[in-house]
């Protein structure tokens, strides 16, 4: 019998998805609709940002979309268009963050508020009164509704903020059944390192990987042994999955680097005083394009960035506490260096199966002999409610 979750507002019932067509990837016609219908600003609940990489009362070029500019003043945060109203060029090339309120382009000078108003153009008369006021408004630069919480930001539908509120609560009330509801906020937490890893392949593969926990015993040893798949509880929601894994007996002993996180945080609890939390991770997809993986000891905001039918990036930021390089030194990186083993491992797996699709779809194939593992755990929910997401929204 195929599994069905139910909670107040949302059911997903696994009997009636269906898994995507080899013809959906790495497609120029099938990519070009999923940008207009799943990644503009407001096609739904896109993540944009994170407060840990905007500097207050400053402005940075978002993370998942270039044409995007987020602000910062006095904790408010805004996503603006990335454009000069009369250059029209990008007003930020880089990812580097700006520390001050005022957006300038390089070009001729002219400037912006936080707010995207316009303070004015070098040697330009927008002229007095009604008229002047109304010119100005003009050419203030474009503004999209953000929601904002713990400190994530995302662009959404406006007509739509209550559901995707909505969605987010249940989020808030997966984790706070667990006893990790802290687990969601990161401000006493510093960036570690951040990196560019640009795949081959359609960008909907990272996201069905991501929601299989099915490979990861048989492909991942390390990973396996430091977080025990037995455990696995899965929650859905209209646009998430969140799976939550306890802590492996094993303590990652098929894996040096994994047995060096299990022993190093051992010691970072014990020096912080504190019982070491029996949760090894939870990881939470929100569709379309973002990734959050809390780890015992670690967060991790990673957001997959479609270039083109068969390319895509994935930006990985990886956070610590604040005071982990203190306590234990060199503990961030032993860390980082044991997630890393599983993403060369992921690479992979992730651009073989983009060979193998292709290699079915030159060959007349579709998926229909595909048949996700949905009993017992049912290790490949994700991959079903991810699938099943995209189906609707591309209807």
């Amino acid at each position: 019998m195929s599994p069905v979750w139910s909670r107040p507002g949302h059911t997903f019932d696994t009997s009636e998805t269906h898994p995507l067509s080899a013809h959906a990837y790495a497609d120029a016609e099938v990519f070009a609709n999923e940008l207009r219908r799943l990644f503009a600003p407001e096609s739904g609940l896109v993540f944009v940002g994170h407060d840990a990489f905007i500097p207050e009362n400053g402005h940075r070029r978002s993370d998942a979309d270039p044409r995007l500019l987020l602000t910062r003043d006095n904790g408010v945060v805004r996503a603006l268009a990335n454009v000069c109203t009369h250059a029209c060029r990008p007003l930020v090339s880089d990812d580097a963050a700006v520390p001050r309120s005022r957006v300038a382009c390089a070009f001729h000078d002219w400037s912006f508020r936080s707010d995207g108003s316009l303070i004015g153009g070098r040697d330009v008369d927008f002229g007095d009164g009604d008229v002047g006021a109304a010119t100005r408004r003009r050419l203030a630069l474009p503004s999209f509704a953000l929601l904002s919480w713990h400190g994530f930001h995302f662009t959404v539908d406006p007509q739509r903020i209550d559901d995707y509120t909505a969605d987010l609560a249940r989020v808030d009330a997966d984790f706070a059944e667990r006893g990790i509801a802290d687990w969601l906020d990161l401000d006493d937490w510093v960036v570690f390192a951040s990196q560019d890893d640009p795949y081959r392949g359609d960008w909907k593969m990272f996201l069905e990987v991501f929601g299989d926990c099915y490979h990861v015993p048989p492909y991942h040893p390390g990973l396996a042994s430091f977080a025990d798949c037995d455990s696995i509880e899965w929650t859905f929601g209209e646009n998430f999955h969140a799976q939550f894994l306890q802590l492996s007996r094993q303590r990652g002993n098929r894996s040096p680097r994994y047995a060096a996180w299990a022993d190093g945080l051992d010691l970072y609890y014990r020096l912080r005083g504190e019982p070491a939390p029996h949760m090894a991770v939870a990881w939470a997809g929100l569709y379309p394009n973002l990734m959050f993986e809390a780890y015992n000891g670690m967060r991790m905001i990673s957001i997959v960035v479609p270039v083109g039918p068969g390319e895509y990036v994935n930006r990985a930021h990886y956070l610590v506490p604040a005071d982990m390089e203190r306590l234990v030194p060199g503990l961030p990186q032993t860390i980082k260096d044991a997630y890393d083993e599983t993403v060369l491992e992921d690479r992979v797996l992730l651009e073989s199966r983009h060979d193998g699709l292709q290699s079915a779809a030159s060959l007349g194939l579709d998926l229909d002999r595909y048949y996700p593992n949905l009993s017992g755990r049912a290790l490949e929910a994700g991959v079903a409610h991810f699938h099943d997401w995209w189906t609707h929204r591309m209807a």
